[in-house]
């Protein structure tokens, strides 16, 4: 019974996995975003669960870069809550890359997104606007830092708040990536994850998984959650 929520993950993330290959979102599994964005004429899809002792979530969020060095991203969330009803929110945003990210440089981008409840029934509607700014530093050796600056709409509670992410990527080995990564909102508690990336098939497969939490919430199991991803990336379309 302890463990009765593994496989619900793995079959939420065999279906994520099913839907991407039917079709052959920082990437995954950071929150804090990079200043990169898909190669262009390429397409991505980022897939994901996210577990924790009250809640799951199942994400799949196809994305392209089809022009102007713009990535697309639309993508959809199916959520359940103890005691609540199912639901499922959509989320579209554009991603522009100002600065391309250069070895030993930095660079920068801007997102503008929405966030929308578009399922059952919820305690709470959901109905978002953000918009975030990511910078990345290479610091050599495929080593990185990105810091995010943002702000986010409640429309549907009728309050503005600032948002902001710091996160680091260390890798370990060719294949083998260290992420970890602290990051919040204005009038919400701070969150940290750690994690890492691997790259299954280089520049192409990669799989994910992350352990996370509130900062000052560590003795407290209801807090904490568990994810597993799974990103494809395409050569260029055309």
């Amino acid at each position: 019974m302890k463990n009765s929520w593994l496989p619900s993950i793995f079959s939420g993330l065999f279906i994520s996995f099913a839907a991407v290959l039917g079709q052959a979102h920082a990437a995954r599994p950071l929150n804090t975003d990079d200043a990169n964005v898909v190669d262009p004429k390429s397409c991505q899809v980022e897939s994901w669960v996210k577990k924790s002792s009250s809640s799951i979530e199942r994400w799949i969020v196809p994305g392209c870069n089809f022009f102007g060095d713009t990535e697309i991203n639309w993508g959809a969330n199916f959520q359940s809550d103890s005691n609540l009803p199912a639901s499922q929110y959509h989320l579209i945003q554009a991603k522009k890359r100002w600065r391309v990210l250069e070895p030993g440089d930095w660079g920068l981008s801007s997102t503008l997104g929405t966030l929308q409840h578009a399922g059952h029934a919820s305690s709470e509607s959901v109905n978002d606007v953000y918009l975030n700014v990511p910078v990345t530093w290479s610091m050599g050796q495929d080593r990185f830092a990105h810091f995010n600056a943002g702000w986010i709409k409640h429309q549907s509670q009728g309050y503005n708040a600032k948002t902001w992410g710091l996160a680091l990527e260390q890798p370990i080995n060719s294949q083998v990536i260290g992420i970890l990564e602290t990051y919040g909102e204005a009038k919400q508690s701070t969150k940290y994850q750690l994690g890492l990336r691997i790259w299954v098939v280089p520049q192409r497969v990669q799989i994910d998984a992350t352990l996370g939490n509130i900062w000052g919430s560590s003795s407290n199991p209801a807090q904490r959650w568990v994810s597993i991803g799974l990103r494809l990336l395409s050569p260029p379309l055309y």
